[in-house]
Formats: structure tokens, C-alpha cells, sequence
């Protein structure tokens, strides 16, 4: 597909910085680099009980104003996927979780 647009990499520069302002307790980094197998049970984990990395990347640009496509494609997304977000991304966890940080931001905080 080739290198992405400079306004793509800015976009998902100022959605990353963002999240890490005011979602730091939300953001988990190991102290020391995992093994093949560590890294893959957390990913196992993560998927299990929480939301990947390209599903928290798209919420944040919805909470930022973006629309569904315009959110998807800097999380990660290929274009087919963010044409396609009610069948493709918005499953019962994303939008629990979209629920509850916009209720988070409603009330002045997040949760």
C-alpha cells in the first residue's frame, strides 16, 4: 500500500499523545522485554479480556470527533475494514467501552 500520509501519521501521533495524557493508568509497560511466549499470552490476555491496541487507537479518534472511517484508518485499519466499522469494529466490547468514556468525559473525568 506504501507509506502513509504525513496527516495520517500526524493524526495517529496526536491520538497517541492524547491517550497517554489522560489514559496513563490505562497504558501498561513491562519492565523488562517479554519472551515469545509472555508476549504471546499477553496478547492472548489482552484480546481476551480487554480491547487491542487498533480497537483503543479507533475509540480515541471517535472521542476526539472523528468519524468511523476517519477514526479506523489512522488506528490501523485497512480501508476495506474502516468502510465497514457497524459490522467489522463496533462489536459489544468496543462500544461498552466507548459508552463509558464518553459518559467519563460527559461528567468532566475520565473512568
Amino acid at each position: 500500500m506504501g507509506r502513509p500520509s504525513r496527516m495520517l501519521e500526524s493524526l495517529r501521533t496526536a491520538v497517541e499523545q492524547r491517550v497517554s495524557r489522560e489514559f496513563a493508568s490505562d497504558i501498561f509497560e513491562p519492565s523488562k522485554p517479554l519472551g515469545l511466549e509472555e508476549e504471546l499470552e499477553a496478547r492472548r490476555s489482552e484480546l481476551r479480556n480487554g480491547l487491542t491496541d487498533k480497537q483503543r487507537l479507533f475509540l480515541f479518534g471517535k472521542l476526539s470527533g472523528l468519524n468511523d472511517k476517519d477514526a479506523a484508518i489512522p488506528a490501523g485499519y485497512s480501508v476495506s475494514v474502516a468502510e465497514n466499522t457497524k459490522r467489522r469494529i463496533w462489536k459489544s466490547r468496543v462500544r461498552a467501552e466507548f459508552e463509558r468514556l464518553q459518559r467519563g468525559l460527559q461528567n468532566g473525568k475520565p473512568q
